[in-house]
């Protein structure tokens, strides 16, 4: 069950919504598949955060080049 994610949604969001999987999955009370269900989402959720977190990155460090400070952390 792959689903697509909203492209609407914000990094904000999911972050929560891993959040709550990873209570489901602490829970012990799935069934095994709901259990692959919400590995999936997970998978996709990680995914769309990791490249996130990539762009804004790039973003900071073109920022910082033009101001000539992109040696500085």
């Amino acid at each position: 069950m792959s689903e697509a994610l909203d492209p609407n949604l914000t990094y904000d969001d999911a972050v929560r919504e891993l959040q709550e999987i990873l209570s489901a999955l602490q829970s012990g009370e799935l069934g095994i598949d709901e259990l692959t269900s919400k590995l999936q989402r997970a998978g996709l959720l990680l995914d769309f955060c990791q490249g996130k977190l990539t762009k804004t990155e790039a973003e900071v460090q073109a920022v910082l080049k033009r101001l000539g400070l992109e040696g500085s952390e």
